[in-house]
């Protein structure tokens, strides 16, 4: 498992492409009824209506495209510029005052010249398998630069090699049961969980927990698919080989890991990166399920419950380690 990264700490800005989705949380939230027998002559539906019959799906459609169409990781002058466009937007459309607030704010990318991968190696130490640098780019985003590659944000640098072990969604329980009934510990070894159920940053403290040297999440379709639905770009499902990014911070709300509960200014004091609060100590990547298969099509070890299974065609089998016909197809 080889992980490569950078922290770094950039400029922030509070006006951000967060701001889309808080618009869309509280359009749906103020869409929804108060009280089913609320009439519409009150002086709250009232005004709910008008509200609502200013929004226009086709110019929602429209910013949300813009605003999500090239890469904008934060503290890039990508997202530099989307946040000065919502502010021009913003005063166009006749608030009072915006601005924009800058944070010095601990950051994580990926090292795009050496691009994180997952290996299996043999017994003679060659890699019979590696695991995608990067996911198929969809038609018209040839032209595009800066495609993210697939990473997640403020996982340490390390290469640690050890037996690959499933352990379902990564949840407390789900660790419990893999060493009390399945007598499977995941000391020493490189822990495989999908996506789901709890917040990846807890899938990799329970890991840590645990003892593992690393963690690998993928994206089961049993999780990320709707029946019926073509995978992206023909539909919205998650294709075979996207990955999900996001930080595997756990901070419980601290806000920054250097300066946690308190903002991070220039004139907050700051903790060192070895005592950031929240950031992980084992290395952490996440794959698409295309990748997932050929790792866990492989594993030896027993079969698990029922609930453990999800909709990709293996046994799902635990661990630890691989069968002795490896297959890379």
């Amino acid at each position: 498992m080889r992980k490569e990264g950078r922290l770094t700490r950039w400029i922030g800005w509070t006006v951000v492409v967060a701001a889309l989705l808080l618009l869309g949380f509280i359009i749906g939230w103020f869409a929804k009824p108060t009280h089913p027998n609320t009439p519409n002559d009150t002086p709250s539906g009232k005004y709910l209506r008008e509200f609502l019959d200013e929004m226009r799906p086709e110019q929602i459609r429209e910013h949300l495209r813009k605003f999500t169409r090239l890469p904008h990781l934060a503290g890039t002058e990508q997202n530099l510029k989307y946040a000065e466009q919502i502010m021009k937007d913003w005063k166009e459309y006749g608030l009072d005052s915006v601005e924009m607030v800058p944070y010095d704010v601990l950051l994580s990318y990926p090292n795009k010249s050496q691009p994180n991968y997952i290996s299996i190696i043999d017994q003679l130490g060659s890699e019979v398998f590696n695991t995608s640098l990067a996911e198929p780019v969809p038609e018209g985003y040839e032209d595009v630069s800066n495609i993210v590659p697939p990473y997640s944000a403020f996982s340490p640098k390390g290469q640690p090699e050890g037996d690959l072990v499933y352990v379902n969604y990564g949840r407390t329980e789900d660790f419990f049961q893999l060493e009390r009934d399945m007598r499977v510990n995941a000391t020493g070894r490189i822990v495989i969980v999908r996506y789901g159920k709890i917040f990846r940053g807890n899938k990799v403290k329970n890991a840590m927990l645990a003892g593992a040297k690393g963690i690998i999440m993928f994206s089961d379709p049993a999780d990320y698919w709707a029946a019926g639905v073509q995978p992206y770009p023909d539909g919205w499902n998650l294709p075979g080989g996207g990955a999900q990014r996001g930080n595997v911070l756990n901070l419980n709300g601290a806000g920054d890991p250097l300066t946690p509960g308190y903002p991070a200014k220039e004139y907050t004091y700051r903790l060192s990166l070895e005592d950031g609060v929240g950031l992980p100590k084992i290395p952490v990547h996440p794959i698409g399920f295309h990748d997932a298969i050929n790792l866990l099509k492989n594993m030896g070890g027993p079969i698990p419950p029922n609930n453990w299974k999800g909709a990709l065609n293996i046994s799902y089998r635990i661990g630890p380690g691989f069968t002795d016909d490896f297959k890379s197809q």
